[in-house]
């Protein structure tokens, strides 16, 4: 019962394993086509400087400028999703002297007042140069912890939507995966197996799993050698799900009278034809038996209107599941595994005669 038990939560850890990092990786490619953290930053400097168009002229020097990178789509530089405290810190100066800004808070211009009685107030006791930069790198690193909390929280909202889209697409009920789990050893044996694989051959740090765990999660996160570095990353993610979850019923099956069954699909129960993406029956609790050309028959449920409530809920379970994050789930994965291994009895040895 125990070992039941044990590969039962391996099983299940490991299905929202695959299905968060899928999820992240979708995350990753919408973030870098819509320019997630570049407008982010950007958002939390036009606060920062209370002013949007001392903002912008700070991008238009050439310290910030030097840092724009092509865009995949389109044919203008893209501003930068990250930039060095010590570069902004001396394009910010250099606009304030640009645009005649007065630091000890006498005179100035009215466009920018805002903007000049933020700057007098941080470095009101720094005089030289060199000091006025330190005092800007640490305000504005400082200042990172409250957008860097823009963008998490953001992302979190994100990965509640791509999640139910992922559970809908790919019919992943948590309710209708767990009794499968529970009830067919032969496939919980198969997915045990191909976790403890995976366990074994990946770091003790997921580290291509993980989000960045700091205060400057916007600014680590957007630290990568570039953006086609990371799209492979994010299809390597998505990837996961088809190389290690190949035996797990996903997929939606929907029925209708029609006579003609096509080779592709040669799916009955009596006289209706199934229609089915994937290639999978997606077994449930139900009683009808549907055959597909190759494989043995599996179940599929016909109910009533009950059946979609369970429907509903099994799969607002897994958006719940994906939303912990694939961190949380490798981590709980690697206890199971290490549990189930600490478990396995001995091989026995031939005794001699």
């Amino acid at each position: 019962m125990i070992t039941t038990i044990v590969g039962f939560a391996i099983s299940m850890a490991f299905l929202f394993l695959m299905l968060s990092a899928a999820c992240s990786a979708i995350q990753e490619i919408v973030a870098n086509l819509l320019r997630w953290r570049a407008r982010t930053l950007e958002k939390g400097l036009d606060g920062l400087l209370l002013n949007e168009g001392f903002r912008k002229a700070v991008y238009e020097t050439p310290l910030i400028k030097g840092l724009y990178a092509p865009a995949k789509f389109r044919k203008e530089l893209q501003p930068p999703a990250y930039i060095p405290s010590t570069t902004l810190a001396l394009a910010i100066l250099q606009v304030a002297r640009d645009k005649g800004l007065k630091l000890d808070g006498a005179g100035g211009t009215a466009e920018f007042r805002e903007t000049e009685k933020l700057l007098s107030s941080l470095l009101h006791d720094c005089p030289e140069p060199a000091r006025q930069r330190e005092r800007i790198e640490k305000w504005f690193n400082d200042s990172m912890d409250r957008v860097s909390g823009w963008y998490k929280r953001k992302s979190h909202a994100w990965i509640w939507v791509f999640g139910i889209v992922l559970s809908l697409l790919l019919n992943a009920d948590a309710i209708t995966l767990s009794k499968r789990f529970w009830n067919d050893q032969a496939l919980r044996d198969a997915v045990v197996a191909e976790a403890t694989d995976y366990v074994k051959a990946s770091p003790k740090t997921e580290e291509a799993l993980a989000a960045p765990a700091g205060a400057h999660a916007l600014q680590q996160d957007a630290q990568k050698d570039g953006d086609t570095e990371e799209l492979q990353e994010s299809i390597r993610r998505m990837n996961l799900l088809r190389e290690h979850l190949p035996g797990v019923p996903l997929g939606w099956c929907f029925l209708h009278r029609e006579q003609d069954a096509s080779a592709s699909l040669d799916v009955r129960v009596g006289e209706h034809k199934a229609s089915c993406w994937p290639d999978l029956i997606h077994p449930t609790t139900g009683v009808v038996e549907v055959s597909l050309a190759g494989t043995d028959p599996r179940l599929v449920d016909l109910g009533d209107g009950t059946w979609w409530i369970w429907k509903i809920l099994g799969l607002l379970a897994t958006a719940l599941a994906i939303s912990q994050g694939a961190p949380f789930w490798f981590d709980l994965l690697q206890k199971a595994v290490n549990l189930r291994l600490a478990g396995t009895p001995p091989a026995t040895t031939s005794q001699k005669n």
